[in-house]
């Protein structure tokens, strides 16, 4: 009884080459498969999305008291306060200030405590902060997006 080997005449003609290799060279293709199988998955998982970070700090360092004025050239100036109610002092803020309902156009502006970083759980008062173009939107709204 003759054992059949459909694909030889293919692997013959050279089509599939890999057919007359021995089973040294198969195994190792199949295991390079396997192991590029199981690796892309694991590379393409994110961590945790940076929004609910976003939103962890702009609870723990709240703006209150937010008044904003309308300069001529459609800049708008700020004045507010910021709590920190962290356990570390915050040496800078990054703010994300947004016109009308369109948060995903926002503009970040960096602010600086002066004088000196805002302490643990200390309250501070910012005043004529420059928060960007606002055009004229009769509504802006400002979030800390990151203290350091």
């Amino acid at each position: 009884m003759t054992t059949s080997k459909p694909l030889r005449g293919i692997a013959d003609c050279g089509m599939i080459s890999f057919l007359s290799w021995g089973t040294a060279e198969m195994k190792f293709i199949a295991a390079a498969i396997s192991l590029v199988g199981l690796i892309g998955p694991a590379i393409c998982q994110t961590s945790t999305p940076p929004a609910a970070g976003a939103a962890g700090i702009a609870e723990q360092v709240p703006i209150s008291s937010f008044q904003w004025q309308r300069r001529e050239d459609d800049n708008g100036i700020a004045s507010f306060k910021i709590s920190n109610n962290t356990d570390k002092a915050i040496d800078s803020i990054e703010l994300i200030c947004w016109v009308g309902e369109d948060r995903t156009g926002g503009t970040k502006v960096m602010v600086w405590p002066s004088p000196g970083p805002i302490l643990a759980h200390e309250v501070r008062q910012f005043s004529r902060v420059n928060i960007g173009p606002v055009g004229s939107s009769p509504s802006v709204a400002c979030e800390v997006a990151d203290a350091n």
